[in-house]
C-alpha cells in the first residue's frame, strides 16, 4: 500500500478512468459536469484503518507522561439533550448496533490501555475519576466537522452537577484529539460549550481545552482542498438539486475532503455519500464499499485495457494530434485543473499512448482512429461548389450535367474527350453559349482628345 507525504491515499487518474462503478456515478452528470466530478473525485484524501490507528496511539503516547489520562470515544447522543452519566455516576450503556467510527475508537483505546501501565483509563466512571484523582480527560474522535458533536458531547457530561463542579473550579482539562478538523470547529465547540471566556474569570474555558489534530485546515480555503478549479467543484455540489440542500456541501457546509476506511464523514459533499430515489451517492450509507477500498490499493495498469475510452482521454489525444501539448492548455481545454491533467497525461502515457515528449504512438493514433471511425462527424458537401477562378467574370455558370453529386475536385467529375488529359470539355457546358462579358467586346479604336471631332464619331464612308 503506498501512501503519499500525508499518510494518505488518492484515486488515480487510472483508476478514474477505468472504474465501472464511477462511471456508472459519473453518468448522473452531463458531460460539461463529469470533468469537474472527476476532479472533485482526484483531490479526495483516504485515511486506512491502520493508519489511523498508528497515529491516534501515537498522539496519545505523546501526551506528557507524569500524568494519568481519562479516554472516552467521542459519540452522538442523540437530538434532545441528556446526560452522558448515570444516576450512578458511570457512562450511559452503548446501544448494540454498530456506532460507526465510534466502534474503531473503542477498540483502539482498549488496546491503548493495555499496553499503558496504568497510565490510561478505559471509559471511567465518575467515582473513578475522584478515586485516582485523573484531572485530564481526552476526548478522541476521528474527523471534526461543524464541531456540534464535540460540544453536544461536553456538554452533556456536564449535565452531572459533581463533573460540572470540577470543570467550573478549573480542576478538569479536556483534550480533544482528532485525525481532521477545520480551524473554525475550536471557536464553535468552545463558543457551544457551558461556560464563560470573560477575561476576568479565573478559569477561563478557552484555557481549558486543547485541540491535537494531524490534519488542520481553513474552511474557506478551498483552493488547497480541491485545487484551481475549487469554484467549479463548489458548483457542482451546490446546484446538484437531487441532494437535499443541507447535504450538498456536507454537514455544516465544511466540504471537506477527507474520508476514512471505517467511516464516510458527513462533512464531505453529498453528491458522494447521499442516496434517495433520485440520486445514488458512490459511498451509500457513508460506508465505504469494497470495491473501492480494492480500487485504491491495487495496481489498475495490471488489468487489460477495457474497449471504453473516457470523453476527456479521447479529448487529450485529439488535441496532442493537433499539436496542443502545454499542460496549462490542455487542462484549460478540459475545463480541470492542471494537477488533473497532469495525471492524465501520465495515465494516456503508461496505457502506451503518448511518447514522453507528448507524441501520438502507433497505438495512440490507432486508437483515435478506431474512436472516432464510428463518430459520424459530418462532411462537406461539394457537389455544387464552382471555384471563382472558372467563372470568368460571366454571372451564370451551371455545373456539369450529370456531375451535381460528385466534387468537382475528383477526377470522375471531368471527361477527357476534347481536351487534353487533366483539363474538363465544356461541351456539354453552357459556359460555352454564354454571352461573353462587356470587358471583351469588340470595340473602335479610342481616339485622342486633341484629333476629336466636334462633329461626331466616325461612321462609314458616304457612296
Amino acid at each position: 500500500m503506498s501512501l503519499s507525504k500525508g499518510r494518505y491515499q488518492q484515486l488515480s487518474v487510472a483508476a478514474i478512468e477505468r472504474s465501472a462503478e464511477i462511471r456508472e456515478w459519473l453518468s448522473q452528470f452531463n458531460n460539461e459536469q463529469q470533468a469537474t466530478a472527476k476532479t472533485l473525485l482526484s483531490h479526495l484524501k483516504f485515511v486506512s484503518r491502520d493508519e489511523y490507528s498508528n497515529w491516534l496511539r501515537r498522539s496519545v503516547e505523546r501526551l506528557p507522561s507524569k500524568k494519568e489520562y481519562a479516554l472516552y470515544s467521542v459519540r452522538k447522543l442523540g437530538s434532545e439533550p441528556i446526560g452522558y452519566w448515570d444516576s450512578s455516576g458511570k457512562p450511559v450503556v452503548r446501544p448494540a448496533t454498530s456506532q460507526g467510527s465510534e466502534d474503531l475508537v473503542y477498540s483502539i483505546i482498549s488496546n491503548l490501555v493495555r499496553s499503558s501501565n496504568g497510565r490510561l483509563i478505559d471509559h471511567p466512571s465518575l467515582q473513578d475519576l475522584k478515586d485516582r484523582n485523573v484531572r485530564s480527560i481526552v476526548l478522541i474522535d476521528d474527523s471534526i466537522g461543524s464541531g456540534d458533536r464535540v460540544s453536544s458531547f461536553v456538554n452533556a457530561m456536564l449535565e452531572n452537577p459533581t463533573f460540572l463542579s470540577w470543570w467550573s473550579f478549573g480542576w478538569i482539562k479536556i483534550t480533544v484529539i482528532s485525525y481532521a478538523r477545520p480551524r473554525d470547529s475550536e471557536r464553535k465547540i468552545l463558543d457551544n460549550i457551558r461556560g464563560s471566556d470573560h477575561g476576568c474569570r479565573k478559569f477561563r474555558k478557552s484555557i481549558k481545552v486543547d485541540f491535537v489534530s494531524e490534519v488542520v485546515y481553513e474552511e474557506r480555503w478551498l483552493e488547497e482542498r480541491w485545487g484551481t478549479n475549487y469554484k467549479e467543484v463548489l458548483e457542482l455540489c451546490r446546484n446538484q438539486k437531487k441532494v437535499m440542500r443541507w447535504a450538498r456541501l456536507g454537514y455544516g457546509g465544511v466540504l471537506s475532503n477527507v474520508i476514512f476506511y471505517h467511516s464516510v464523514p458527513n462533512n464531505i459533499p453529498g453528491i458522494l455519500w447521499f442516496s434517495n430515489t433520485k440520486w445514488q451517492g458512490l459511498m451509500p450509507d457513508r460506508a465505504l464499499p469494497g470495491w473501492l477500498i480494492n480500487l485504491l490499493n491495487k495496481d489498475v495498469y495490471d488489468e487489460p485495457l477495457t474497449q471504453t475510452i473516457s470523453n476527456n482521454m479521447l479529448s487529450l489525444l485529439v488535441m496532442v494530434k493537433k499539436g496542443v501539448r502545454n499542460n496549462t492548455s490542455i487542462a484549460a481545454r478540459l475545463n480541470v485543473d492542471n494537477h488533473y491533467a497532469s495525471k492524465l497525461i501520465e495515465h494516456a502515457t503508461n496505457l502506451g499512448f503518448l511518447t514522453l515528449n507528448l507524441r501520438l504512438t502507433k497505438v495512440g493514433l490507432d486508437t483515435l482512429k478506431k474512436t472516432q471511425k464510428h463518430k459520424g462527424l459530418p462532411t462537406w458537401d461539394y457537389g455544387l461548389y464552382i471555384p471563382s477562378s472558372w467563372c470568368a467574370g460571366q454571372a451564370n455558370i451551371q455545373p456539369l450535367t450529370g456531375a451535381s453529386h460528385l466534387s468537382t475536385d475528383s477526377v470522375e467529375a471531368f471527361t477527357f474527350t476534347d481536351g487534353d488529359v487533366g483539363e474538363a470539355s465544356l461541351e456539354r457546358s453552357d459556359a460555352k453559349a454564354a454571352e461573353p462579358p462587356f470587358s471583351v467586346m469588340p470595340q473602335s479604336p479610342s481616339v485622342s482628345r486633341k484629333s476629336h471631332d466636334t462633329n461626331g464619331p466616325l461612321g462609314s464612308k458616304e457612296r
